[in-house]
């Protein structure tokens, strides 16, 4: 199978904002991202998103790909969850993370990449996301579609349903026509970490679409403990985590429901971000 890879970073600085990504670093301006010659999929999203620490509040943060290289419209995937204690230290470090997809993709067509900031404005995220091009489908279903959907959650042992998308109000929450199953899910989640304690973390997934009845998915855990006088709380910030193979049986265009929930202390406003990846 051959490959190519593209690449394009860049920062976000705006809530519910969508920012294109349009450098590389010392490349100022390297141009339309083009679908190479040959290449039939994009077979791998890899991602990798942090926060300045600027601002004591949380995030949630997803890429969105767009443009007429993609053979079957825009597609969007989660990135990042995390939130501050403080706004006066921090130093923390994401490690890149691939995502297999399968994107049908059209050659010498232009694909914009984006990055969005979602929940409160924590004042910058700083983004790179890495496109892998195959001349053939990698694993799985031969054509992916998606669904993000991102939230609040405000309270403990409390069901939040994730409605919004940052800066679409009301994203569609149909099962697309003609996939009859989720493949995999993207997802992360975190806590602002304003008081002590610690919480988990995870997705239900239901509505009429799903056919085996509501899916629980386990995310992630969070604590946090007043550190001494002087000194400043570390903060969090989630990698997006990938369940894949989870086959999931939906029924095409009938409705699901997202819901994020944590459990166990209250540690403070958490912030979730749900990519559901559909194959046939």
């Amino acid at each position: 199978m051959a490959k190519q890879y593209r690449v394009r970073e860049g920062d976000v600085t705006a809530v519910d904002t969508k920012t294109q990504l349009t450098t590389v670093g010392s490349d100022t301006a390297p141009g339309p991202l083009m679908v190479p010659q040959g290449m039939k999929f994009i077979t791998a999203v890899t991602v990798a998103c942090i926060q300045n620490m600027a601002a004591a509040t949380g995030f949630s943060a997803f890429l969105r790909l767009e443009g007429p290289g993609l053979q079957n419209g825009p597609e969007s995937l989660a990135a990042a969850a995390g939130g501050n204690a403080v706004a006066t230290g921090g130093n923390f470090v994401n490690k890149a993370v691939r995502i297999p997809v399968n994107f049908p993709v059209v050659p010498g067509n232009e694909i914009q990449v984006f990055g969005e900031m979602a929940g409160t404005d924590v004042g910058g995220l700083g983004f790179v996301v890495g496109l892998e091009f195959s001349d053939a489908a990698g694993e799985g279903s031969d054509a992916h579609k998606t669904i993000t959907v991102e939230g609040d959650i405000a309270t403990v042992d409390a069901r939040a349903a994730l409605l919004t998308q940052g800066s679409v109000a009301s994203p569609s929450l149909i099962a697309p026509a003609g996939y009859t199953k989720i493949e995999k899910i993207v997802v992360a989640c975190s806590s602002e970490g304003l008081a002590d304690g610690k919480q988990v973390w995870y997705v239900r997934l239901g509505g009429n679409a799903v056919q085996g009845g509501e899916q629980i998915l386990p995310v992630s855990a969070s604590g946090r403990i007043a550190p001494q006088a002087g000194s400043d709380s570390a903060p969090q910030c989630m990698t997006p985590l990938v369940f894949d193979n989870l086959d999931i049986a939906v029924s095409p265009s009938d409705t699901i429901s997202v819901f994020a929930e944590g459990a166990g202390d209250d540690t403070g406003t958490g912030h979730a971000v749900v990519t559901m990846v559909f194959g046939k």
